[in-house]
């Protein structure tokens, strides 16, 4: 072998490890971005990642806890057993929201529903609930805060931010490639 034929086989072997880091690191850049789109985020079954959390409150007692979500004007109410962390199964509940008796509606065992009645607007609402199964009965207490959070990001605006930031490394990526490439090329050929 010559050495021209040596210096273009280290040049194409240096190339192809420039590119081989490019493709690499533009596969760990995509792979840490990826989001569900609309349709296809499993509705609640999957968790949220980034941007507003529901508004919810947390109450305990020695027989239960439970947790209240805020979805819209829909207050979602997760009871369970403090011993076990099991659903109370065949519970009654009674719910009131800043003094007002709120109609609790059961979605299924140890999950209720109940809606904000008119007149809760944003601020803090106070949250009572009488719950009882069997034998068990247990008053609970919290603290709801109702309201927009504007210093957080929506999951929309983060979405955004990131596709802007990969778009711009895939962009700078693909210029080093074609300067290394370039610089190879006229290397080559100053050889020659």
């Amino acid at each position: 072998m010559t050495n021209i034929e040596i210096n273009v086989m280290k040049q194409n072997k240096f190339l192809t490890n420039v590119l081989s880091a490019a493709v690499l690191a533009g596969s760990l850049i995509f792979s840490t971005t990826a989001y569900a789109g609309p349709g296809h985020d499993h509705g609640d079954e999957a968790p949220l990642g980034v941007g507003e959390a529901s508004p919810r409150v947390v109450m305990e007692s020695e027989l239960f806890e439970a947790v209240g979500i805020l979805k819209g004007r829909m207050l979602e109410i997760y009871i369970d057993h403090a011993a076990t962390n099991a659903p109370v199964q065949n519970a009654k509940v009674e719910l009131e929201l800043n003094g007002q008796q709120v109609p609790v509606e059961l979605h299924s065992e140890g999950e209720f529903d109940a809606q904000l009645p008119e007149g809760i607007e944003d601020g803090t609402v106070a949250v009572s609930m009488t719950v009882s199964a069997g034998e068990d009965i247990d008053l609970l207490a919290g603290d709801l805060i109702v309201g927009h959070h504007d210093d957080l990001d929506s999951v929309e605006e983060v979405q955004s931010r990131l596709s802007k930031i990969v778009l711009y490394g895939v962009g700078g990526l693909l210029i080093l490639a074609l300067i290394v490439f370039g610089y190879v090329r006229l290397k080559s050929k100053g050889g020659k």
